[in-house]
């Protein structure tokens, strides 16, 4: 009798299905244990990389506001300029927001309007004063190389009609004592930050970060 011959003993036998060929061989998943080792070195992974991102976000925040802070005090002095009169950056907190707006003196009432210049900081941001501690505060000399200069710290800055920082006036009065500014913000989210802006009798004005152990821009 002749012998018919099969392919079932070749491990590479394939059978026909329904939806195409199919393998006896099967493919190989992952194990358990391997799957366990990949989530162990990403937690670790994670763990590290997390609060480094959270610090990279906080320092570009810090920045972006004092920018942006920086941006209303301008606009503030070209207000003067532009309206040959004086004008007041009023600094407030309300409702544990911190919020800066520019209006003219003569016409001044205090309180914010929707018209004025604006804008509000995030709640993480406080003006609690000139820093204390490890944290020394700014001097003239820091920031625009004079020891002599007048400072002027955490106070509404003020602008004449020539644009230039004066000391606080009311209504009527001339603003004519010129003075520099510096005003301190502090960030809180976790760790502290703090950041400053001045500027100077000349009317430059820069911003200043607080990096562990000195001022810098």
């Amino acid at each position: 009798m002749r012998m018919r011959k099969t392919r079932r003993s070749n491990p590479l036998y394939y059978r026909h299905s329904g939806t195409g060929m199919t393998s006896r061989a099967g493919t190989r998943g992952f194990s358990l244990v391997e799957l366990l080792v990949v989530m162990v070195v990403m937690l670790i992974v994670a763990a590290f990389a997390v609060p480094s991102l959270k610090n990279t976000m906080d320092a570009y925040r810090v920045r972006t506001t004092l920018t942006s802070i920086m941006g209303l005090t301008q606009r503030c002095r070209l207000q003067a300029l532009k309206n040959n009169t004086s004008e007041h950056m009023y600094v407030q907190t309300n409702a544990s927001a911190v919020q800066l707006f520019c209006q003219n003196v003569p016409t001044s009432t205090g309180v914010l309007q929707s018209t004025d210049p604006q804008i509000t900081l995030g709640t993480q941001f406080s003006i609690p004063g000139a820093p204390t501690g490890a944290v020394t505060p700014l001097t003239g000399t820091i920031m625009w190389g004079s020891a002599n200069a007048t400072v002027a710290s955490n106070l509404d800055p003020y602008f004449n009609s020539r644009g230039l920082p004066c000391a606080a006036v009311g209504v009527g009065t001339a603003c004519n004592t010129i003075t520099g500014y510096v005003y301190y913000f502090r960030y809180t989210s976790g760790n502290t930050r703090w950041a400053a802006l001045s500027i100077s009798p000349a009317g430059r004005m820069q911003t200043w970060f607080w990096n562990g152990s000195g001022w810098g821009n």
